[in-house]
């Protein structure tokens, strides 16, 4: 595996894995580091609450993948 395809890899398991989300910034995408559009929030459960977004950045090979980015947003408040 070259060092190209293994940074593909890591990138794509980060996004899937979850990023943090900022209520300020929302969430970044891993590989390129460009805000995400989000496309669907799911309900809070307890104190966190799960983003899906994807990258439109051109050039970025995650959007160009169709990768969905994960988000997490904790609510410090309700924790």
């Amino acid at each position: 595996m070259t060092q190209a395809t293994a940074l593909i890899v890591l990138k794509k398991q980060e996004a899937e894995g979850g990023v943090d989300y900022s209520s300020r910034h929302g969430a970044l995408c891993p590989a390129c580091g460009k805000k995400a559009r989000i496309y669907s929030t799911k309900k809070w459960e307890g104190s966190v609450r799960i983003r899906y977004h994807r990258c439109e950045t051109a050039g970025c090979y995650l959007a160009a993948m169709g990768v969905s980015i994960k988000s997490i947003e904790e609510d410090k408040v309700k924790a």
